[in-house]
């Protein structure tokens, strides 16, 4: 592995989309990321959405770059094989619900006694503490309980569901990421390790934007859609087009100047900071977009500075000019889906990629001889089903 994780060893004992994009990320930087899974169901990630050389779509674009490794922590044969991988690890992600851990003898107090630089991570839906704490959800709940979700819809229309999973992604995946590397460069120059706890509802419920300002800050909230930056402004917001739709963001008033002097509407330059006019503003963009096609549209803005963008599929996206200068996707050896590139560039170039996700316990013999396994006990463990699944996938 290569990159700026090159050997941090991290220990993924999570299940689905928080913890796993949170791993991958490390992995993308060069972690050496070894996925801990029970010998059930396992990482049922893998059974998620179309399948693709026998795994999930899904789990091909989040495990891929990882190893995998079965560890029955129901027994103490199992606990042994954890233990003895923490001894070189330097994170493990956990997503039980608090207590989880401890209950099985690996809490993060036996883990920092037997390792007191390892950097521990629970990710769960509502943290440690609150009555909350032990409540199931999924993102969409989490949504729910944050205020987002309230916010997210046309004024006096219902909530919309968002299509992509933003609590998981936020505060399980990213908020999680951060976390981890801020502990592992203490854990580096200080030898002391720590916990870090994160929670779905946390990502949403504390990620700062203009309405949750402006609710601190005590000013009276509109209701669905009327925020200034949420649907209540004409200057940013939605439009239809003939044939689809058109985004302006045009905040600033270069931008917005431009705008109006590319629609032919000089009698908007002035009006856009007159609360008054906002109507006014909203019907003649309104009647002046109703008129241009998509690409029409398009090619009115494509070379200028006016905060115009056409509304895209993500068919549309991946298939753009930019997608492909920029590298969006990417093919790997052994799958035959295209990928999509980690989010970042180091150093002026985004990661290589990796390997394909794993099999579940697919490097379980690999990771028990680097733990010190000897051949006949890892064959014990794996016959056992100790350290091997119990039924193939």
């Amino acid at each position: 592995m290569s990159g700026p994780l090159a050997g941090v060893r991290v220990l993924d004992l999570t299940r689905l989309f928080p913890g796993n994009y949170c791993t991958w990320l490390l992995s993308s930087m060069g972690a050496d990321v070894v996925k801990v899974e029970d010998p059930g169901a396992g990482d049922y990630m893998r059974d998620f959405g179309e399948q693709v050389d026998g795994q999930g779509g899904y789990n091909h674009l989040v495990n891929r770059g990882k190893r995998s490794v079965v560890a029955d922590l129901k027994t103490p044969e199992g606990v042994e094989i954890l233990l003895r991988l923490v001894d070189s690890a330097d994170v493990l992600v956990e997503s039980f619900r608090p207590s989880v851990m401890e209950r099985l003898g690996v809490g993060y107090d036996t883990l920092r006694a037997r390792r007191p630089q390892l950097v521990y991570a629970n990710i769960s839906g509502f943290g440690p503490a609150g009555p909350y704490a032990d409540r199931a959800g999924h993102d969409l709940n989490y949504l729910a309980f944050s205020g987002l979700l309230d916010r997210l819809g046309p004024a006096g229309g219902d909530p919309v569901v968002p299509p992509v999973a933003v609590s998981d992604l936020v505060g399980g995946g990213l908020n999680t990421a951060v976390a981890v590397l801020g502990m592992l460069v203490r854990a580096r120059s200080a030898g002391v390790g720590g916990r870090v706890d994160t929670a779905l509802a946390e990502g949403v419920a504390l990620m700062p934007g203009n309405l949750m300002a402006d609710l601190l800050s005590g000013v009276p909230q509109p209701g669905r859609g009327g925020g200034q930056y949420a649907g209540g402004s004409a200057a940013y917001n939605v439009y239809a087009l003939a044939d689809g739709h058109v985004t302006v963001g045009a905040v600033e008033p270069q931008f917005w100047a431009r705008m109006c002097e590319l629609l032919e509407l000089p009698e908007l330059a002035g009006a856009r900071d007159d609360p008054a006019a906002d109507g006014m503003i909203r019907e003649r963009l309104t009647a002046r977009f109703a008129g241009l096609t998509r690409e029409q549209a398009a090619r009115l803005f494509a070379d200028a500075d006016a905060c115009v963008e056409v509304v895209q599929s993500y068919e549309e996206m991946l298939a753009s000019e930019q997608a492909a200068a920029a590298g969006y996707l990417r093919r790997l050896d052994g799958v035959s889906m295209p990928l999509l590139a980690p989010p970042f560039l180091l150093d002026g170039a985004r990661p290589p990629e990796t390997v394909r996700a794993p099999h579940q316990g697919e490097h379980s013999a690999e990771i028990l001889r680097e733990a010190g396994y000897p051949a006949d006990e890892i064959e014990r463990l794996m016959s056992e089903r100790i350290a091997a699944p119990r039924k193939a996938r």
